[in-house]
């Protein structure tokens, strides 16, 4: 039984596969770039690009579907806690946290 509360409150603590703990508060995919400062505060770097992202539309004209492209813009934060730890790049699209990956070490 003692063995089976220590376990859990471990697995209490543990932040998700596609998470980032910052101090004791942790964020993941999906939460705001408002609650990432909160938490982690000002990334290491801000770097600004932008993808295509297609879809269909009907061509009345010709009588057929055809592809249409837009731009969306994409900011990636990364995050430098230190030689102890490693690197994190958080890709933000639309305001909200879309994928976390882990570097090498940071410096």
């Amino acid at each position: 039984m003692h063995r089976l509360a220590i376990f859990l409150l471990c697995i209490a603590f543990v932040a998700p596969a596609h998470a980032l703990r910052c101090g004791t508060g942790v964020v993941s995919e999906g939460d705001s770039t408002l609650e990432l400062l909160q938490t982690c505060g000002e990334p290491t770097l801000k770097e600004q690009t932008e993808r295509q992202v297609s879809y269909r539309i009907y061509d009345r004209v010709h009588g057929r579907y055809t592809t249409a492209y837009d731009t969306v813009p994409v900011e990636i934060w990364t995050y430098n806690f230190g030689p102890r730890r490693f690197i994190q790049r958080i890709t933000i699209e639309d305001g909200r946290i879309k994928r976390i990956e882990r570097g090498g070490y940071g410096y």
